[in-house]
């Protein structure tokens, strides 16, 4: 499309948007910050503010020097959708229904009556929008709660980018507070912006350190710097827009690096994430950082207590404001826990508790341990043409002493010594399983596939 014409049509419909019910510009505070978040796939804590050191990602840590950011904070999947999911409604997986990938062939979708961010402030009065990415609805985002989803133009990330700028040149034309959710597709694979290696490459240490990995490892690090290259477009808007002191912004993404041992299980480097929170003035200002324990779930409940709302009573994430404002003396989460459904055989049905010293992970399906460091072409892995070496029939659960291996080298499971930790740990996990209801409990999970395929084959729903 010509890029004049597109520029009147987005406007236009920009105008609408903030014009529409609003009656006028916007001439004074108003009631509630604008709330912008910006999220990304596989991003992890493959970052420079995160200690990886090879990485250029001078607008992410300048954000991370101005705000407020969680260096323990953790998705409760290591797949995409189930991730946001949680991120998005407060609540696991298994509550809210979305377990899995929502396109085909997995199709998991929210639970009826399952409330988004974008629903819950929209009943507030914030004008919501989307920009972008957006895998927990991808067919109709307007079912979330978003009322205006604008299409990036041009295609592809620099249109959702500049699609998002004006949106956010507009914000001082309407006196409704606005939600904002700018959704990336970056850095997904495969990687298509060079390789980079100005500062090194870092290898994590459960991948063999070869040619092949360096290789696709600099070719991350140079998708990752063209994003935070958007970020920082971004960023420098807001804070030239007139609403920078009445706005907080949020970055994080959805689970940890793709790569193997990382991505697509609930081992901790596969449930990593990102979490910086930013407004000037407020406690989420002033380069603090927090390692106290942080799940995604923890973000809506945390978030609807900064803007002096009531937390909906089915709310399972924990709010932070008590601590983060000093009324309470310690962080209100011990263990965050985790779930992967499996979704492209790369890894087993499992359940995750974590702490700040001990990883457990338990399995619920055959498998094999996996031989440390991952001898494969990560891309080739990615698209199933290659597979980790296993060494042996996997054990029912691992243990990983994550404060003396971080990258879960070494499976304790089986050592005589921490059998008390894997009984607790387990006792924990199990309690968890029972208040969100985990369809595990009840027997071998059935997945929408399951019933799509028993449908297409006898007519009708399977038996239970």
């Amino acid at each position: 499309m010509n890029r004049l014409l597109y520029a009147g049509i987005i406007t236009g419909f920009i105008f609408f948007a903030f014009n529409h019910q609003a009656g006028a510009e916007n001439s004074g505070q108003k009631s509630k910050p604008n709330v912008i978040m910006i999220t990304c796939h596989d991003i992890g804590q493959h970052l420079d503010c995160y200690g990886v050191n090879t990485v250029r990602t001078p607008s992410i840590d300048k954000l991370a020097r101005q705000g407020l950011f969680f260096r323990n904070a953790y998705s409760t999947s290591g797949v995409c959708s189930p991730g946001r999911g949680s991120l998005h409604t407060g609540r696991y997986p298994q509550s809210n229904g979305l377990m899995g990938l929502t396109h085909a062939p997995w199709w998991w979708h929210l639970n009826e009556g399952e409330k988004h961010t974008a629903k819950i402030l929209g009943d507030q009065g914030y004008k919501t929008f989307l920009v972008g990415f957006n895998h927990i609805d991808p067919e109709n985002p307007q079912r979330l709660g978003y009322q205006y989803v604008p299409e990036a133009e041009p295609k592809g990330e620099e249109g959702i980018a500049q699609t998002a700028i004006q949106i956010i040149n507009n914000f001082n034309t309407i006196s409704e507070p606005v939600f904002l959710k700018i959704g990336f597709h970056l850095v997904h694979r495969r990687f298509t912006h060079g390789a980079d290696s100005t500062k090194g490459i870092f290898v994590p240490p459960y991948l063999a350190d070869t040619k092949k990995v360096r290789e696709d490892l600099a070719e991350f690090q140079a998708q990752i710097y063209y994003f935070d290259e958007l970020v920082g477009k971004i960023t420098e808007v807001i804070k030239n827009s007139g609403e920078a002191d009445n706005t907080l912004l949020v970055f994080t993404s959805d689970h940890g690096i793709p790569y193997p041992g990382a991505k697509w299980t609930a081992r901790r480097a596969g449930i990593q994430i990102p979490f910086i929170f930013y407004m000037p003035g407020t406690v989420f200002s002033g380069g603090k950082q927090i390692d106290d324990l942080f799940s995604n779930v923890d973000f809506l409940p945390t978030l609807l207590s900064f803007l002096g709302y009531e937390i909906p009573n089915n709310i399972q994430g924990m709010d932070f404001i008590p601590y983060l404002s000093g009324k309470a003396k310690k962080g209100p989460r011990n263990y965050v826990f985790a779930q992967y459904t499996t979704d492209m055989k790369r890894d087993n049905v499992s359940r995750s508790v974590l702490t700040g010293k001990y990883q457990l992970i338990r399995f619920f399906d055959q498998g094999r341990s996996v031989k440390w460091p991952v001898d494969v072409n990560p891309q080739e892995f990615s698209n199933h043409v290659e597979r980790a070496e296993s060494v042996a029939p996997r054990p029912f659960s691992q243990l990983y002493d994550i404060e003396n291996d971080p990258f879960e080298l070494v499976d304790l499971s089986g050592k005589e010594e921490f059998q008390n930790v894997k009984a607790v740990l387990s006792e924990k996990l199990l309690e968890w399983m029972k208040r969100v209801d985990d369809p595990l409990l009840k027997g071998p999970q059935q997945t929408p596939y399951y019933e799509k395929a028993m449908e297409n084959f006898t007519g009708g729903a399977p038996q239970k």
